[in-house]
């Protein structure tokens, strides 16, 4: 059971993001201020500083966010392989719709950094709030990367595609063409999202289809 300082710490971070992933359905990540999500949250920037090194490090947290929704929907489903990638890829779809500047943003700090970019644990009071109903779910906590690649395991055991490579090179190829799926989405302002993802990540990989 989480101390009140831990559900404490976690209602900061769970407000924080709550409150930037509304506004960012409406408004570029960039404009969104440290200050209006302190007064959202009833937090002086102190305090918000204390639990984020920088706004941008919500986006991080969004990513590790966005990986636990999928890993409990793949595990609630009991989805893997080629089924699961469809799920992954529709999700970032629909993020992308949803908040584009949020997903953009975060292949930007990707690119922008000089280092390896280590995820944010979402920790167990935290993900109480976010996913109340997966409270007895049994489920593994793993990185997006992991995620990608234990799909690729499944997908290379049961031999369905025909990429001559292992399950990393198969996982890296796919987070490439993702990612670079969403810079050519706002590059070309693709008007049927999901359609040009899955037409995409279809080419390289004939079992995703939207």
């Amino acid at each position: 059971m989480p101390t009140k300082r831990e559900r404490n710490a976690a209602r900061i971070k769970y407000e924080s993001l709550k409150y930037v992933l509304k506004e960012s359905e409406r408004r570029n990540f960039a404009e969104i201020q440290v200050v209006e999500i302190c007064k959202y949250v009833g937090i002086s920037k102190v305090t918000f500083f204390k639990y984020f090194t920088s706004k941008v490090n919500l986006l991080l947290y969004y990513r590790s966010v966005l990986t636990l929704k999928l890993i409990l929907k793949l595990t609630e489903s009991n989805l893997e392989g080629m089924k699961a990638l469809n799920v992954i890829v529709q999700y970032f779809a629909a993020e992308y719709v949803k908040r584009p500047s949020m997903v953009l943003g975060l292949i930007h700090y990707f690119t922008d950094s000089t280092s390896y970019v280590s995820p944010i644990a979402v920790k167990p009071a935290e993900r109480l709030l976010f996913f109340p109903e997966a409270a007895e779910l049994n489920y593994e906590i793993i990185s997006f990367d992991q995620l990608v690649e234990q799909q690729m395991l499944d997908i290379v055991f049961k031999k369905q595609t025909t990429l001559s490579v292992n399950s990393q090179q198969l996982s890296e190829v796919f987070i490439a063409t993702l990612y670079g799926t969403i810079v050519v989405c706002r590059i070309k302002k693709v008007d049927y999202v999901s359609m040009f993802f899955f037409q995409v990540l279809g080419t390289i990989f004939p079992g995703i289809k939207g």
